[in-house]
C-alpha cells in the first residue's frame, strides 16, 4: 500500500492505495487527460451515502474498466477441459 497527498476540491487529502490501483487511475487520468487532483475531485463531487472517499475511488476505478471492457470484444472463454487435466495430473 502506497500513501499520497492529493488536492481535492482545493484540499490536501491523503489516500492509501495499492500499486495497482494507483497504476489503474493514472491510466484513467491519461486517457481521459485529467490529473489526479481533477479525477478525484470528480468522484468527490459524484459520490452519494458514502463516506469513504478511498472506497468510492476503488469503485469508480473498478466501474471505469469494467464499463470499457463491456466496450471491447468479449474475452475468450476459459476451456474447462485444461482445468481438469491439471486436475487429474
Amino acid at each position: 500500500m502506497h500513501m499520497r497527498n492529493i488536492r481535492v476540491n482545493g484540499k490536501r487529502t491523503s489516500m492509501k492505495l495499492m500499486s495497482v490501483e494507483w497504476e489503474s487511475l493514472e491510466e484513467i487520468c491519461a486517457r481521459e487527460n485529467m490529473t489526479m487532483s481533477e479525477l478525484v475531485t470528480k468522484i468527490d463531487a459524484e459520490r452519494q451515502d458514502c463516506d469513504n472517499l478511498t472506497g468510492c475511488v476503488r469503485v469508480y476505478a473498478l466501474c471505469y474498466f469494467r464499463k470499457a471492457a463491456s466496450l471491447s470484444e468479449p474475452m475468450p472463454r476459459h476451456r474447462p477441459t485444461t482445468a481438469m487435466a491439471f486436475a487429474a495430473e
